[in-house]
Parts: structure tokens; C-alpha cells; sequence
């Protein structure tokens, strides 16, 4: 048995934003079924919630990380 740990961090870009964590753990019956869905999940992108407009910016763009790792149970 495998299972994937998936942990997701969001930086806010704005100067009184924070950051945001969240953990999740999948299992997989086999290592090359785990590597294939940890392979895909990783990423580090840029997300922007809202449009642009004369309205305040109540969602600020964000960074998000996504690390995938499979261990062995």
C-alpha cells in the first residue's frame, strides 16, 4: 500500500494577506499508481480570484504550492 501526501501552501499577495496550509493523504494500491498522481498534483502557480474593476480588491491574487510525496505503508 502507498499513499500520497499532498500538502497545499497559498500565499496572499497582499501586504496584510497571510498564508494558508491544508494536508491531504491518498492511498494507492501500488507505487507506480502514486507516483503517476503525485507527478500530476505538483505544481506552483498563480491564482487571481475576482475581476479587475472600480470595486475594492476583496481577493487579492495568491501563490500556491502543492507538493506531492508517496510513501510506503
Amino acid at each position: 500500500m502507498w499513499t500520497l501526501i499532498l500538502v497545499t501552501f497559498i500565499v496572499s499577495g497582499a501586504s496584510t494577506g497571510g498564508v494558508s496550509t491544508a494536508m491531504a493523504f491518498l492511498d494507492f494500491p501500488d507505487e507506480a499508481k502514486c507516483r503517476t498522481a503525485a507527478e500530476t498534483m505538483s505544481r506552483t502557480d498563480h491564482v487571481t480570484v475576482g475581476e479587475v474593476g472600480p470595486h475594492p480588491n476583496i481577493s487579492p491574487s495568491a501563490i500556491y504550492r502543492i507538493i506531492a510525496q508517496c510513501v510506503a505503508r
